[in-house]
């Protein structure tokens, strides 16, 4: 049977793992630069404890 400008060429289906590997690499990206953004820095408190020697205070 010969092809004609009218027939449809049969399409091969292309596989999903290469557009599957690029978003979770742009997502693990993502994720970094996020993570790396987020402040995580905790306020600084003043401790005050008494460190007087309990033997010599008798």
């Amino acid at each position: 049977m010969r092809r004609t400008m009218l027939t449809p060429m049969p399409r091969r289906r292309r596989s999903p793992l290469p557009a599957i590997l690029i978003l979770l690499l742009a997502l693990i990206i993502g994720a970094a630069i996020w993570a790396s953004t987020v402040d995580t820095e905790v306020p600084t408190q003043r401790i005050e404890q008494d460190v007087t020697n309990e033997a010599l205070a008798k």
